[in-house]
């Protein structure tokens, strides 16, 4: 999540925040790795239940209208296509600094359950 958020940071989040309220595009999450139970990471949200989500030459584009993202970092070393088409309760996170960051391009959608806060920034 840098440079948001620098390696090693401590973070605080609010394990309520989605109780009663939706998550929302660029808020910050805290969430299971999909690929490693137990290891928790952090992760910007950028696409939410049932849009069509694209990562096109460093840009974002949701229902293909391009999206300011002024928190991701270093756009223009971004190479290829990604298009996700989140359902029900399912959500597109990207890490900031996009060259460097394992995330949705990795491993897909993740589902609101998998989330375990949101984090103040």
């Amino acid at each position: 999540m840098e440079p948001a958020i620098a390696d090693g940071t401590w973070v605080i989040s609010w394990r309520a925040a989605y109780r009663r309220n939706m998550p929302q595009r660029f808020h910050v999450v805290r969430l299971e790795d999909p690929r490693m139970a137990g290891h928790w990471i952090l992760k910007r949200i950028v696409g939410l239940p049932g849009e069509e989500v694209e990562l096109r030459g460093g840009g974002l584009f949701v229902n293909g209208s391009p999206v300011e993202d002024s928190f991701s970092y270093c756009p223009d070393t971004i190479t290829g296509n990604h298009r996700w088409w989140p359902s029900d309760n399912e959500f597109v996170v990207l890490g900031d600094n996009r060259a460097a960051s394992t995330d949705s391009r990795d491993f897909g959608v993740v589902k609101l359950a998998s989330f375990r806060g949101r984090v103040r920034e």
